[in-house]
């Protein structure tokens, strides 16, 4: 197979991606790079067109276009990685760089081999900067594709290179692509395989980040920011698996905003929202390295304290109880909240343990607010204010 021909299938190929891409844009496609990208694959597979057309264009404006475009896409790529991983780009050095790369294809004329030296070096820099943003930003859920990706860019990054002084050596002016050196079609054949792995694969990440996304989203409580319950159900259950296989304690913590329906009544739901707000945040500040801190459920909130008996749990407790309340302050209600504490013990379940918790906090309500009680099982009695 000569090598126009296997541009002509990198070409159909990269045309059916841009097309697909084209009709599944969404406008959070702006926000992870697959826009960026989505450019760059419609700039590509013109480029390649307008390249395998060059040799029997006399007027040589077909490589020159197709040269200026493909710098435009390699340039676009790179934007692109940068964006997923939400790293700066400097958009003058990348101007420079397609704006070098016309200029030396322009000069060159027929000399196509300047160009492609040229164009080895330039590009197999981009290439390797693309490997090495990848393989250092590499997120947990999407790891195993980001790496796969970086390889390609890596290995591209050396061939490009490899290329340009092979070409030197060679002292050739090959006829651009119809009479090029017999490894030329090795490494077009690996450019073929090298599209595939990474315009798909660029794609893949997109898709993973958006579910990981999703889930988070579904895990978050969307006015605090803090994790939701079902979060906190999700914890739970995993904690009382590790309880019941290891024996090792912890302890749960219901937190409930004192009169914070007088606040609402008074201030409006804005004030009562922005008061909640910010007592996640002074209750997440409170937490330990190992705690966690969730949103239960309108003034409700959960923490979960692992490796945590009864007696270090009432500690904590006490220590957050002081961390979270508010003075009054320009005419605004002090602001406290009680607590309800349960520690785990052999056969206990998400209901039994959350139900003592809750029993605990309504004692602590019932006895004047602004304190902490231990459920009834532990031999420990309440820490008031």
């Amino acid at each position: 197979m000569d090598i126009p021909t296997l541009m002509i299938a990198q070409t159909c190929m990269l045309s059916a991606m841009a097309v697909m891409l084209w009709i599944a844009r969404t406008d959070a496609d702006r926000k992870n790079g697959l826009r960026t990208w989505m450019f760059g694959v419609s700039g590509q597979s013109i480029a390649y067109l307008l390249l395998a057309q060059g040799g029997r264009d006399a007027t040589l404006i077909s490589p020159m276009l197709g040269n200026g475009l493909g710098a435009l896409s390699v340039s676009l790529y790179f934007v692109a990685i940068r964006q997923f991983v939400g790293r700066p780009y400097s958009k003058p050095w990348l101007a420079a760089m397609v704006g070098s790369v016309v200029v030396v294809g322009a000069v060159a004329g027929q000399k196509y081999q300047v160009a492609t030296i040229f164009n080895g070096f330039v590009y197999g820099a981009l290439e390797l900067l693309n490997a090495l943003t990848l393989w250092r930003a590499s997120q947990s859920e999407s790891k195993p594709v980001q790496r796969t990706v970086a390889l390609a860019y890596f290995l591209m990054g050396i061939v490009l290179p490899l290329r340009a002084f092979a070409l030197i050596l060679s002292q050739v002016n090959t006829d651009y692509l119809n009479a090029a050196p017999v490894w030329h079609q090795a490494i077009f054949i690996f450019s073929f395989v090298y599209i595939v792995v990474t315009k798909l694969g660029f794609v893949q990440m997109c898709k993973i980040k958006a579910e990981t996304m999703i889930v988070q989203q579904s895990l978050t409580d969307g006015l605090t920011g803090l994790a939701n319950r079902r979060a906190f159900d999700n914890a739970l259950q995993i904690a009382l698996n590790s309880s019941a296989r290891d024996a090792r304690p912890f302890s749960v913590v219901l937190v409930d905003l004192d009169h914070f329906k007088e606040l609402n009544d008074r201030f409006g739901h804005l004030a009562g929202d922005a008061a909640l707000v910010a007592f996640g945040q002074r209750l997440r500040a409170g937490l330990r390295m190992q705690d966690y801190a969730f949103r239960y459920g309108g003034e409700e909130f959960c923490v979960l304290l692992p490796n945590t008996d009864a007696a270090e749990a009432l500690v904590v407790a006490g220590s957050l109880r002081a961390r979270v309340a508010l003075e009054e302050q320009n005419g605004h209600p002090a602001q406290t909240a009680s607590f309800g504490v349960a520690s785990w013990r052999t056969g206990d379940t998400a209901d039994t343990l959350i139900g003592r918790a809750d029993d605990a906090l309504y004692r602590a309500k019932s006895l004047g607010r602004n304190r902490v009680e231990l459920a009834r099982h532990a031999d420990c009695g309440g820490v008031p204010a």
